[in-house]
């Protein structure tokens, strides 16, 4: 007992030492692509082929990417500072480098100017909007005078845009501003022709349907005509983008709108002085309708374009029109290879064109097409990363040392994935979830008799979320479609008990403020109950998982919301299916779970508030299930770390784990308090396009590191799988003994001879001078009693004897890595159990058959 008393302090400093920083590798990193691109792509200098999303990449605002190899490679993500939402199409410029403008963002958020050299990747501002110099830039188109012309769509001295000219330097001149008269809104690029630009306004003039118009490079501006709608003078309403100069010597265009059906027109202009414009097609919406990208002249001397709606399905189509007007259908869109095709195409040197869909494809975020001049048509790539983004929920062990973890958002189908990875090696593989099975995976995978199951929040057969099960060789299998009666919005993991698996939804029930229910392996739901808000004989809205089920047999679980205060409520389920709520929060404690609860080594069941506690940063709090009654377990601080959010880890040494919404990791014990063993660097909680929230999560390794999943961050943006190594149990016991982490195993501080690789090996104080543990005659062989610490794998003891201080040595018994002792002397205390153990080990001989035997201890690192 005397040797487990000096252990005791020992343990609680190796406990202790956490405070020692935790060392995180990143073993993937996830982009959030770019989505809904607008502008045209563009052939570089360097021949790649490059693109603008307006929206989705790391801040939400937009990417630059390039087509290579069937994937849609992104290369830059938009942030407000340097320009937002690029809607237009970028320009090939005299140095090679390309050109394009932002909607927004900028110095002074309204809009910007951007030079990117394919050559280095880096991409700068070249110019920043103020508003009354123009915002909302559109397509910039360059001359041969060495600068760049343009038109800003908003803004200027009238409000209604302007056209500018701007060097490569960076300075801009402002050439004319529209008055709304003359034009509003005017579309870019402008094209060159005669010796002046040319352009469009989709609206402003005599009928508010928008205007032609031409100007000299010098400034000298005149009006041309104004569109009339669906008859009159010039058909047509609303052109969506610039002119195009076509080898015969006209200008050729489209309206979005107006024209005999309405659905747009395509029309000439010449280049007279008195300019005649001619309509070339009215469209119809059965063939396509609302022409809204550029015009492009094929190597045929014919025109193709996009129209953004129409067709059998009516998301789009992509036409041929001669000079002469005959208009041909090449291919109609059915919103899996695309939809809503809004940009012009462009045609590479054999004769192949290329473009992009603002929607449709995997996860509707559109997709990159090629398009022969015969129609022939192909998708190229999709925006979607075949990978998946927005991990979702916490790792779970396959049984074969790769670890799973649902994506919500991405894949080659769009609903998200199912991910395995290799902790050693980072080595991930994934599934593509289709969404007619499910879209969205939430929540952990849970295992029940081998089999892996998930839940869905959107998807299924009524668009409400599912379940499904996961084999790791062959993928997602469909389980259940649920409805809102059920309960919507659901999310994992799902709970086992008594051969079924217990879960809860969001949303949906009796009262719709979400549900608790029981699902069967064959796919039955049976809905338990429906929380009823804040009043009510089941008090509680937005459950969040996981449930527990607790030693006496009752399931207990938190919402975010509901309760007499709204902020959330502690409830338990008996056997007998009676609803109990045990907490209402209030916001004077801790108030607003924003995770599940875990049952912790010592039976409590602890649980996180994002809100609240001692400094309203947050707090975990611990409910006893023997009583029911809880407590505030640990309050966060905000100047480290605040918002607890998601589910919790409990280790089998007592101590709980989590994540807070930035990316920190915690832990705690309720006798060492509460610390943050790591900042990631990324989110642990991000919202999806939906604006539904998800949570990454923590596993525990063999080796007692941490395999964690962020749902957002990283350079992709699209959040990361890091691995979390607590530091060497040896390192850490030094540092917190001697104050030396780089303190040597051969030193002897408290100068009892005792290095300190044996005073860490047998749990002694190297500050106070002690003495090996003595042996003695126990049933007539030698016995000795050694402690062991299962945590400090980083140490190997053995103990041996001899009859001759000369040897040979033979070993009695012996342990590394933090194993139990085996060999011939072991007798008792020892298990593969986290415990302190105290372990006798007796000698194989005795007197009278060794007159003389000695005994001694072999430490090694």
């Amino acid at each position: 007992m005397c040797l487990l008393s000096r252990l005791l302090p020992a343990c609680l400093a190796i406990c202790q030492a956490a405070a020692m920083p935790w060392t995180t590798t990143v073993l993937q990193t996830f982009t959030k692509p770019g989505a809904n691109p607008t502008a045209p792509l563009v052939r570089g200098a360097d021949g790649g082929l490059y693109g603008t999303s307006s929206s989705g990449g790391a801040a939400g605002v937009g990417t630059l990417f390039r087509v290579e190899s069937g994937k849609v490679l992104t290369i830059h993500h938009f942030g407000a500072a340097g320009g937002s939402a690029p809607a237009a199409g970028m320009v090939v410029g005299g140095d090679g480098a390309l050109y394009g403008t932002t909607d927004g963002g900028g110095a002074g958020g309204f809009g910007a100017v951007f030079r990117f050299d394919p050559a280095t990747g880096t991409l700068a501002t070249l110019f920043n909007f103020a508003g009354g110099n123009g915002s909302v830039p559109a397509e910039l188109a360059w001359h041969g005078d060495g600068n760049f012309y343009g038109v800003t769509r908003a803004g200027g001295a009238n409000g209604h845009g302007t056209l500018f000219k701007l060097t490569p330097g960076g300075t801009l001149t402002t050439l004319h501003s529209f008055t709304g008269t003359d034009g509003s809104d005017p579309c870019g690029p402008l094209e060159f022709a005669g010796g002046s630009f040319y352009g469009v306004c989709r609206s402003g003039g005599s009928s508010s349907l928008g205007t032609a118009f031409r100007i000299t490079p010098g400034g000298t501006f005149t009006p041309l005509f104004s569109f009339s709608g669906n008859a009159g003078a010039h058909p047509g309403a609303n052109p969506a983008a610039g002119l195009r100069l076509h080898s015969s010597g006209v200008l050729v265009g489209t309206t979005e709108y107006g024209g005999s059906a309405g659905f747009g027109t395509a029309f000439k202009l010449t280049t007279a002085a008195v300019p005649v414009h001619g309509v070339l097609h009215h469209f119809a919406d059965p063939t396509g309708s609302q022409p809204a990208g550029r015009l492009v002249e094929g190597a045929d001397a014919n025109l193709y374009g996009t129209c953004a709606a129409g067709g059998t399905a009516g998301f789009g189509v992509l036409f041929r029109l001669t000079p002469g007007g005959i208009h041909t259908p090449l291919h109609q869109f059915s919103g899996n290879d695309g939809a809503v095709p809004r940009a012009g195409l462009v045609e590479d040197a054999g004769g192949l064109f290329h473009g992009t869909t603002s929607a449709g494809g995997p996860g509707q975020l559109g997709v990159a097409f090629t398009l022969s001049s015969g129609g022939a048509f192909a998708v190229e790539a999709v925006l979607s990363p075949g990978s998946g983004f927005l991990p979702s929920g916490a790792p779970v062990a396959d049984g074969t040392g790769r670890w799973l973890f649902p994506l919500a958002r991405g894949g080659d189908l769009g609903g998200g994935t199912i991910a395995a990875i290799d902790p050693d090696t980072g080595e991930l593989t994934s599934h593509a979830l289709d969404p007619a099975i499910g879209d969205t995976p939430d929540g952990a995978l849970s295992s029940l008799n081998g089999v892996f199951y998930g839940i869905c929040a959107r998807g299924g057969l009524f668009d409400r979320g599912s379940a499904f099960v996961y084999d790791p060789l062959s993928g997602p299998a469909a389980l259940a479609d649920f409805d809102t009666a059920g309960g919507s919005l659901a999310e994992g993991p799902l709970v086992p008990l008594t051969g079924a698996l217990f879960g809860m939804a969001r949303e949906g029930g009796s009262s719709v403020r979400g549900t608790l229910y029981r699902l069967s392996t064959t796919g039955s739901r049976l809905r338990v109950l429906s929380f009823t808000g804040t009043t009510g004989s089941t008090p509680g809205r937005d459950p969040r998982g996981p449930l527990v089920l607790a030693p006496n047999q009752s399931l207990y679980g938190t919402t975010a919301l509901g309760g007499s205060s709204n902020l959330g409520v502690v409830f338990k389920i008996n056997a007998l299916g009676a609803y109990t709520q045990l907490a209402s929060f209030t916001s004077t404690g801790p108030n607003s779970p924003g995770g599940g609860l875990v049952l912790a080594a010592d039976g409590m069941i602890y649980g996180s508030c994002r809100s609240g506690g001692d400094s309203g940063a947050g707090a975990l709090i611990r409910i006893d299930p023997a009583t029911d009654q809880w407590e505030t377990a640990a309050s966060f601080d905000p100047a480290s770390s605040e918002e607890p959010l998601g589910p919790l880890l409990a280790s089998d040494e007592g101590f709980i784990f989590g994540l807070t919404a930035g990316g920190a990791v915690f832990r705690f014990h309720p006798l060492l308090g509460l610390e943050i063993v790591a900042d990631t660097g990324a989110a642990g909680a991000a919202e999806d396009e939906s604006a539904l929230a998800h949570t990454g999560g923590l596993a525990l390794l063999p080796d007692r590191s941490l395999l964690c999943t962020l749902p957002a961050g990283g350079p992709g943006g699209g959040g990361q799988v890091v691995r979390i190594v607590p530091p060497a149990p040896r390192t850490a016991w030094k540092l917190a003994q001697l104050g030396d982490a780089q303190a040597p195993d051969t030193g002897d501080p408290d100068g009892d001879s005792l290095p300190n690789l044996v005073e860490y090996a047998l749990g002694l104080d190297p500050a106070v001078p002690d003495a090996l543990p003595a042996a003695a005659l126990v049933s007539g062989a030698l016995e000795v009693t050694l402690a062991r610490d299962p945590a400090r794998t980083d140490v190997a003891v053995s103990v041996e004897a001899t009859s001759d201080l000369e040897g040979p040595w033979e070993t009695l018994a012996s342990t590394s890595s933090g194993l139990p002792y085996t060999g011939p002397g072991y007798v008792s205390g020892d298990a593969a159990t986290p415990s302190l153990k105290a372990v006798r080990i007796r000698d194989t001989l005795s007197p009278p058959s060794a007159p003389r035997r000695f005994l001694r201890l072999r430490v090694d690192p």
